[in-house]
């Protein structure tokens, strides 16, 4: 009888084995990929920062490389030893304006962002492999060179040769102050983000919602509370910041009305 018991524990125990014992080494499997992964998400994410960060670097003296996306794409590529493929460099986003927290406008931002895939085979619910995507935004420079002598912090904190003023890039030859009326009930360019996201809603005409956080979109800062795409009708015309001596640069003049102040 009590062989019987035993044999029926030997049984059951090497069913139990039988059964577990696949799904552990699964879940074994998916952890170890999942961790592969995550290396890859971060070999991806420290050359798209550093990149970005030379790019943020040379904005005051150097133009855009007109093969950046494809010099970004490759380093990608290389670095990646062949675990990623399908790279695409999305639309470069380079010295627009952006919201940050509490409303408040940033000027000059750079985005840049790059889809890929992870060929990883790994278990049957992701045998296709995994797709990533990675976003960087970050403040171009844009300052004068010091050539003179060093200045304390609180001191280096005050930007007062720089002034940001106002313009329509689709139409328009003036530059206007923030608080110009020309300017107060246009949509103002600025890159998606989580903060764009948690002060406006999407746009119910145009559904800007399936954009991508860096991509381009309009709102009213001063009135309404959605942001639109860029082929919404209701955005005709819309307004972008630069610094002052960069609108003379480029041919604009004071606004008749504020001065462009």
């Amino acid at each position: 009888m009590r062989k019987n018991i035993k044999g029926k524990r030997r049984g059951s125990l090497a069913v139990e084995i039988a059964i577990m014992l696949p799904l552990f080494m699964v879940g074994i499997l998916t952890v170890g990929y999942c961790i592969k992964f995550a290396m890859i998400e971060e070999n991806v994410q420290h050359s798209l920062i550093d990149e970005t960060h030379k790019l943020a670097a040379d904005a005051a003296i150097l133009p855009i490389p007109v093969t950046y996306k494809k010099d970004l794409a490759a380093r990608l590529s290389e670095e990646s030893r062949g675990e990623i493929e399908n790279i695409v460099v999305e639309p470069l986003r380079y010295r627009v304006p952006g919201i940050g927290s509490g409303g408040r406008i940033y000027t000059d931002l750079i985005g840049v962002s790059v889809s890929y895939y992870a060929p990883l085979h790994i278990p049957r619910i992701f045998r296709e492999g995994i797709a990533g995507e990675e976003t960087v935004v970050c403040r171009a420079f844009v300052g004068a060179l010091n050539d003179g002598p060093s200045k304390p912090f609180s001191e280096m904190e005050r930007d007062e040769d720089s002034v940001t003023v106002w313009v329509f890039p689709r139409a328009g030859e003036r530059y206007h102050g923030e608080s110009c009326s020309y300017i107060q009930n246009n949509p103002r360019e600025v890159l998606l983000d989580k903060q764009v996201r948690s002060h406006y809603s999407p746009c119910e005409l145009c559904r800007p919602n399936e954009a991508r956080d860096g991509a381009l979109v309009y709102c009213f800062p001063t009135s309404g509370k959605v942001y639109h795409s860029g082929d919404c009708y209701i955005v005709e015309r819309y307004v972008v910041s630069m610094d002052e001596e960069d609108a003379k640069k480029r041919g604009y003049s004071p606004c008749a009305k504020c001065g462009g102040h």
